[in-house]
């Protein structure tokens, strides 16, 4: 509510005052019907060929795991569904077909002292994340407002500038590639925190890069 403010002669200063919120960030948040135990076992299971929490940065060792991942079609599956619904829902470029729609995935497994600093998906349109499995001590995503970095002299509140979400077993979100987000340090848990992160983008696009 704004104050109306009066000089000396009574008049009203400010006739008319709109609040327009601007430059809203679509992030879509689903529940996917897997079996979720089987997977997490399975990538528990293969997390001793691993030399980090992620396979990201080993392209060979990636194929593999993804490859054998349980209920991976299902999953896949849901995840273009998801892609073809984000970008209806928020009008952005449709796919020409199921063929359209490249998805790149990979797995992590974040255990205690474990994180991922602040980061993009560079050469993608939509960036997400499944999670076979979280509990109440699973570190949050932080995402963070994409002007961040250029707040100038803004007293904005900080709490304001990132919003935290606690990850649900089953919990599956897509988000712009764009937005930077990051993973705070893992507490001490008994249940390690495993999800499976992915890229989605146009095929056309990625013959080409």
């Amino acid at each position: 509510m704004a104050t109306i403010l009066k000089p000396e002669n009574g008049s009203r200063v400010i006739t008319d005052l709109k609040h327009i919120g601007l430059f809203q960030v679509d992030i879509f948040n689903t529940f996917l019907s897997l079996p979720h135990k089987q997977i997490s076992t399975y990538l528990l299971n293969s997390r001793k060929d691993w030399n980090h929490h992620t396979t990201y940065h080993d392209k060979i060792l990636n194929t593999k795991v993804i490859e054998n991942l349980p209920a991976r079609n299902l999953l896949f599956g849901a995840i273009k569904d998801c892609a073809v619904r984000y970008v209806n829902a928020t009008n952005r470029r449709r796919f020409a077909n199921d063929e359209d729609i490249h998805v790149w995935a990979w797995a992590n497994i974040y255990g205690e002292h474990d994180y991922h600093g602040s980061h993009i998906h560079p050469k993608s349109l939509i960036a997400g994340t499944y999670f076979p499995q979280a509990d109440s001590l699973s570190s949050p995503l932080c995402f963070e407002a994409p002007w961040t970095n250029s707040t100038m002299h803004d007293s904005i509140a900080p709490e304001k500038t990132i919003y935290e979400h606690k990850p649900v077993t089953g919990e599956c979100l897509l988000w712009p590639a764009w937005l930077n987000h990051r993973v705070p340090t893992q507490g001490k848990t008994n249940n390690k925190r495993i999800s499976i992160s992915f890229n989605i983008d146009y095929s056309r696009y990625q013959q080409i890069s």
